[in-house]
């Protein structure tokens, strides 16, 4: 048998690695350095190179972990394992599915259509109703993928499209504040459990970005500490350093000045003294996203690569 010489080519940058697996070119090296993989070539300049092969088999990996299992556990698998690992969870998803789909189960479609309603309907009380109800049948992913980020997109269209008032926009924010900082309390972790510490730099006052880290911090086991919006960055370092956080996260969604938030996030990195690491996301990242890496700060792209990093975190994966 011959090997497919084409197939095997180390030929791509990591950055279409990472857009074709949707993992971080973080997350890549982190998973190179550490479990080996891979093991990419190099260009003549130095950068790292992957095969057809290397993305196939990282894209198994992702898929795998996604499932809800650590790559320290699937690392060592062959590719026709993990494919296995991955029908075996695609078919447990579906059966998922259609018992949501039946009377006695509701979807978060069901959800986010009533949520919707009632907001359009200017009823607070019974969109607060809706969303507990979420949470209480669907659980901590499922209500913030499929329930609160699309109703949070749903009044963002609306308001833009100048359909929502002020009234209905500032109603549902309340809500969906209430319900989400109940989410996080509603979690006990140990005390052993590590802890992270949300918030938005000075100037950045839209805090949902913050608030659905920290509830996807609270749902995976950590302690978490909610700063809130527009916090000036000496005090997020300082608060950080008051509560031990082991991590950071910083969220960024309409910045008018993205190189001002790389300069106040590193004033945080500053502050921190190398006792934190430094998660950055939102759409406010994109237009300086490679200096958030050469200044060693973690770009989180969305919540599921921040869950896959809190399981790296925990199952001592990352640094």
């Amino acid at each position: 048998m011959t090997i497919d010489q084409p197939h095997h080519e180390p030929r791509h940058p990591i950055r279409v690695v990472a857009f074709r697996t949707g993992l971080s070119p973080d997350l890549l090296r982190v998973w190179e350095r550490r479990y080996g993989v891979v093991q990419p070539g190099r260009s003549e300049g130095g950068q790292r190179l992957y095969s057809d092969a290397d993305i196939e088999r990282l894209d198994l990996l992702h898929r795998a972990t996604r499932g809800g299992r650590s790559i320290s556990r699937v690392a060592d698998q062959t590719n026709e394992e993990l494919s296995t690992l991955i029908e075996a969870d695609d078919l447990a998803r579906q059966a998922a599915d259609a018992s949501n789909s039946r009377p006695n189960g509701v979807s978060a479609q069901a959800f986010l259509d009533a949520a919707v309603e009632e907001l359009n309907r200017l009823n607070p009380a019974k969109l607060h109703l809706v969303l507990r109800q979420a949470a209480l049948s669907l659980g901590a992913a499922a209500l913030i993928d499929g329930v609160i980020t699309p109703l949070l997109r749903q009044i963002g269209d609306q308001w833009h499209a100048g359909t929502l008032s002020p009234a209905h926009e500032h109603a549902a924010s309340v809500v969906i504040r209430q319900v989400l900082t109940w989410t996080i309390e509603a979690y006990q972790p140990p005390g052993t459990a590590p802890r992270f510490m949300a918030a938005t730099l000075a100037g950045e006052r839209h805090e949902f970005g913050a608030m659905l880290a920290a509830q996807t911090a609270a749902a995976a086991g950590w302690h978490v500490t909610y700063l809130g919006a527009d916090i000036p960055a000496s005090d997020i370092a300082a608060a950080a350093q008051t509560t031990k956080a082991d991590v950071v996260g910083l969220s960024s969604v309409f910045p008018v000045e993205p190189r001002r938030i790389l300069e106040e996030s590193l004033v945080v990195v500053k502050g921190l003294r190398g006792k934190a690491r430094v998660l950055v996301g939102g759409a406010g990242t994109s237009a300086v996203a490679r200096d958030f890496e050469r200044a060693g700060i973690t770009l989180i792209n969305d919540l599921a690569e921040l869950r896959e990093f809190f399981r790296m975190y925990q199952d001592g994966d990352t640094k």
